[in-house]
């Protein structure tokens, strides 16, 4: 019990500071770690994007899976749309953690720059943690087509009013 004194508001100010200087001392330590783990090419957590495993703190790819993502985007560049896309892999029963592949979890899929091999921390690029399933190449195309296939077909250079407010109660 720290006492009401002079004394005792040094002894309370000199603990609160030496809790703090740990706190943020500890911030700093675990931020270094990570960003040597990032450097050496270590997993440092979080989930495990489908289509690659985890052995030894090093990123794999699973080479099942690997096809079939090899197989979305190829389906993908060449203009398969990605509810057909989907419809396929549910009729072959290949399933996402156990679940049926969703057009948002497509989408996201396609447009993960992981796959490729480009690791995005902050402003700093790792190449050497994601093995690239797919080249470069076929990302940056894929890209493209799907930011050109965004809006659809009709003309984005003209501003509607609503325009990524309402959308679609039939086809989304």
């Amino acid at each position: 019990c720290i006492p009401d004194t002079p004394e005792g508001i040094i002894v309370e100010s000199l603990l609160e500071g030496m809790g703090q200087f740990y706190s943020v001392e500890l911030s700093q330590k675990v931020r270094r770690g990570m960003n040597e783990s990032r450097q050496k090419g270590n997993f440092t957590g979080g989930y495990v994007l489908f289509g690659y495993k985890i052995i030894n703190k090093k990123v794999v790819i699973d080479e099942e899976q690997a096809e079939i993502i090899r197989y979305i985007f190829n389906q993908y560049f060449l203009d398969v749309q990605v509810k057909e896309i989907i419809a396929t892999l549910r009729e072959k029963g290949i399933m996402n953690r156990g679940k049926p592949f969703a057009r948002n979890t497509v989408y996201r899929l396609l447009e993960n720059e992981k796959y490729a091999g480009i690791y995005r921390h902050g402003d700093e690029v790792f190449e050497n943690t994601y093995p690239a399933i797919i080249s470069k190449e076929t990302h940056e195309r894929v890209m493209q087509k799907a930011k050109a296939n965004k809006y659809g077909k009709r003309s984005v250079a003209v501003k509607y009013l609503l325009r990524d407010k309402l959308k679609c109660g039939y086809c989304g």
